[in-house]
């Protein structure tokens, strides 16, 4: 894959990242950094895998992060490492951990979402440890916290689940009261060492009934996105061919205005809503994206517009980059934003539906 392919993969999926997931350069800087520039990754497809096979699925749990960094004299006190260790060594040592809680080889990792900073680490631990990535993630988009995936939706917890953080402590939830403990759980340990995110390896399974929990051809899929909207043609003429591939629309284009937190509370979620004014075919309408680490809500005027569980992503008005939450969108950009249909089919059944809604994230009806 050359290096304009890989980006174009990274930049598909921020896209479906819908905010969430991380920045597209964090992920290339780290594979770039593991195999050098000219890589090609490789995804192998469930059913390549021997039948008796096992998998797991990996995550980063982590939220908004406080300002400040854990103190010097706590540092010296707790006898924590000056460097953080790297996200694809923390997944490593999660997969090993639990491999070794379990008593189970794990022949293949899939992240739990699309997303870059997760599918990066994945890639160099699987490196590292020999395993296969699967060509497929378990939700089609980036979600906010465990519990929220196709996995779940099928029947499969997240525990046990081995958790490793910045400083290399290791910690396995061998059995939990469900995901939203284990996310709980997660955020605790997290919060203790004052952030940075966790390496979560979880949902083991054999592989037929991991791959039950998947997205198929969602890797692919968002590869495809990213051609398109990296490709040479005019804004106008990207948008249609990303319309077309996908069965998206475009929900406006817009001024941003002003960014608000609801939260300023750390270690939890990025908790914000953008507000934008109407530009092109959308002057004089007033526009408004509630988010959850990722856009899960879109309002014209007082109208709802869009929600998850489709991807919605804001994208950049003059290059069609997505942009991220993690301060990408100021007052004074222009933006386009889309939602595209949810890229598998349980996201439209009553469970899928109720499962990834705004009211189940914490959208309370105003």
């Amino acid at each position: 894959m050359s290096s304009s392919a890989l980006e174009d993969l990274f930049r598909g999926l921020v896209f479906y990242g819908t905010g969430g997931g991380g920045r597209a350069e964090a992920g290339l800087a780290l594979l770039r950094g593991h195999f050098g520039e000219d890589w090609t990754p490789r995804f192998t497809a469930p059913a390549d895998l021997p039948p008796g096979s096992h998998a797991c699925a990996t995550i980063v749990i982590g939220g908004r992060d406080p300002g400040d960094d854990m103190p010097v004299a706590l540092r010296a006190a707790l006898d924590v490492p000056e460097a953080d260790l790297a996200m694809p060594l923390r997944f490593a040592r999660a997969v090993q951990a639990l491999e070794r809680s379990t008593g189970t080889e794990i022949a293949a990792l899939a992240v739990v979402e699309l997303g870059s900073l997760a599918m990066a680490a994945t890639l160099v631990a699987a490196d590292m440890l020999g395993k296969a990535v699967l060509d497929c993630d378990g939700t089609g988009r980036s979600i906010p916290e465990l519990g929220l995936a196709k996995l779940d939706l099928v029947g499969l917890s997240p525990a046990p689940a081995a958790l490793v953080d910045r400083f290399g402590n290791e910690t396995v939830l061998l059995k939990t009261r469900g995901a939203a403990m284990t996310d709980q759980l997660a955020r605790q340990i997290n919060a203790a060492v004052h952030g940075r995110g966790l390496a979560c390896a979880a949902y083991l399974a054999p592989i037929g009934s991991f791959a039950a929990g998947l997205v198929p051809g969602s890797v692919a899929m968002a590869h495809e996105v990213g051609a398109i909207l990296g490709g040479t043609g005019s804004v106008a003429e990207r948008l249609a061919a990303l319309f077309a591939r996908t069965g998206g629309r475009q929900l406006f284009t817009g001024c941003t205005t002003e960014v608000c937190w609801r939260s300023a509370e750390p270690y939890r979620f990025r908790d914000l809503d953008y507000y934008f004014a109407g530009t092109e075919m959308e002057a004089g309408e007033t526009f408004r994206i509630w988010v959850k680490n990722e856009h899960h809500l879109v309002w014209q005027g007082n109208r709802i517009a869009a929600s998850s569980p489709d991807p919605i992503a804001v994208l950049d008005a003059r290059t069609l980059e997505p942009l991220t939450t993690l301060g990408d969108v100021e007052p004074g950009r222009e933006v386009v934003t889309v939602a595209v249909p949810a890229l598998d089919p349980i996201w439209r059944t009553t469970p899928g539906l109720e499962l990834l809604s705004p009211a189940r994230l914490g959208f309370e009806a105003e």
